[in-house]
């Protein structure tokens, strides 16, 4: 299960672990009674609250073809779990497991309690069959089925305790504030309740029993483990954010030939066919309608408006809000919309909050655009100072929020950088940037029997090479492919 970056949605469950006490509960998976954080009523709560920050933090991707597909596959797999079984309390056996698919190009699959499962479009992209989908979402339903995070709240609560790390900058600086943006957690990470690998184990053998019952062939998800080592090998880095908590693709690999010992039945041409056809389209890697940078600058096409990103910032673009860090992670920089009328409106609502000690504040201008800017001090629960600088911008009918904040001390080195992203925020007027669309996957049979490399376009859209789509597509760039087979291509539309 990949919780990577779903810092507030973990927050909602972690501060929720802290209030439920222990109970003894059935786990369906095995059926045994045995200590739990929580209720099954009270797990499928803090699933459906998180569900909602999960959605907010990466978007759901809205392709009806995709969306039926993913959530067909899903409940024929649901059906064979043992949170459908007959025996099983008839509270869980009629608790809806939703299926949804999430607008991020990370490769990534997860389950939040009370079954809300969700793969990502990058996870969809870079599998090649049913087969797979469908072991991907009965390892979820594993985790929901064995009734992980109750167990895990359970350990932790015998243990040492919930270690809360803050989950809103106002949080994690100790402001009482909901306006300030979720920063300090990108720079830092969230402390987090994880799954243990003796978890994903279990989870891989409950995939593998579910999907083999709903007449798939789970030796197939070896394809991905080894898309993930190769992914891995290329980028020269960790595991990617999917596996941060599973065993290594490696011993992924293993243990699902011992758990399907037979070899695989040869490829099904029909349901080969019906996972390309729900993917042809897809939108592959960054969507730059949602944002994108170049040459030093954010864009958004869609709400045509453009900033200067500071030298040295990672970007971190979501659906809600753009986090930009300082590469030593000195100063942090967010933007977002606030749902304001004016932006005297957003600055007094801001400074209406305790803790935080106005130094400046008034009018100001951004590209001819009204703003309002405030300096402030807030005090962090160590006592540390924190300054801020926060900028308000009223443009095209909305207003627009941006938040920088460093030690009080190295807020002189960092003033005018925030400044400069803040004033040079301004309206797109260039076309080639408006017009932008994504690169999404096209669908190309192979008419001969010819090496990967020969299928593949000389003009790939930028950033992809001929490696990255050998693996979207799971083979090897001199691999021979056979007359007939269906190949994936990143186009450029």
């Amino acid at each position: 299960m990949g919780l990577t970056s779903l810092f507030r949605a973990l927050s909602l469950l972690l501060s929720a672990l802290l209030i439920y006490a222990c109970v003894s509960d059935i786990v369906p998976a095995t059926g045994e009674k045995r200590y739990l954080g929580f209720t099954w009523q009270q797990e499928t709560e803090i699933g459906k609250q998180a569900s909602k920050e999960v959605t907010a933090l990466f978007g759901v991707y809205r392709d009806p073809k995709v969306e039926r597909y993913v959530m067909d596959v899903g409940n024929r797999v649901l059906a064979t779990s043992h949170l459908r079984r007959s025996g099983v309390d008839e509270q869980i056996r009629k608790t809806p497991v939703t299926f949804a698919v999430l607008d991020s190009p990370i490769i990534n699959a997860m389950a939040l309690p009370g079954g809300y499962i969700y793969v990502t479009r990058g996870m969809l992209a870079h599998l090649n069959n049913e087969d797979q989908l469908a072991t991907v979402l009965a390892h979820e339903i594993g985790h929901v089925a064995a009734r992980h995070a109750a167990r895990q709240a359970w350990q932790q609560q015998i243990g040492q305790g919930l270690l809360l790390g803050g989950a809103m900058l106002g949080q994690g600086l100790g402001l009482p504030t909901q306006y300030i943006l979720n920063l300090g957690d990108m720079a830092a990470q969230l402390i987090f309740t994880r799954y243990s690998r003796e978890d994903e184990l279990e989870a891989d053998k409950l995939g593998v029993e579910y999907s083999s019952a709903a007449g798939y062939d789970s030796r197939e998800a070896i394809g991905l483990f080894k898309t993930l080592n190769r992914i891995q090998e290329k980028e020269g880095q960790g595991m990617p954010s999917f596996l941060s908590t599973h065993p290594d693709p490696g011993a992924r690999i293993q243990r699902i030939q011992e758990l399907t010992g037979a070899q695989p039945r040869g490829r099904r041409p029909v349901a080969d066919s019906r996972y390309m056809n729900a993917i042809e389209g897809l939108v592959v890697g960054e969507d730059p309608r949602q944002g994108f940078v170049e040459a030093n600058v954010f864009y958004h096409p869609d709400l045509r408006f453009r900033f200067p990103v500071p030298r040295g910032f990672k970007v971190i673009n979501q659906p809600t809000q753009v986090v930009m860090v300082e590469g030593q992670n000195r100063a942090s920089l967010g933007f977002t919309s606030t749902g304001e009328k004016s932006a005297q409106s957003a600055a007094a609502k801001f400074l209406n909050q305790q803790g935080i000690r106005v130094l400046e504040r008034g009018p100001a201008r951004s590209n001819g655009f009204p703003a309002f800017l405030v300096v402030a001090d807030a005090q962090k629960q160590d006592g540390q100072i924190v300054r801020i600088l926060a900028y308000f911008i009223e443009y095209r009918g909305a207003v627009y929020h941006f938040v920088g904040y460093t030690a009080q001390q190295a807020f002189g080195s960092f003033r005018n950088v925030f400044l400069q992203t803040m004033q040079g925020f301004g309206e797109i007027q260039d076309s080639r940037i408006l017009n932008r669309q994504p690169v999404r996957l096209a669908l190309q049979s192979v008419t001969r029997p010819t090496p990967f490399r020969d299928t593949i376009s000389r003009s790939l859209p930028a950033p992809f090479t001929a490696e990255d789509v050998a693996i979207l597509n799971q083979v090897e760039l001199n691999q021979e492919i056979d007359r007939g087979k269906i190949v994936k291509i990143p186009t450029a539309r």
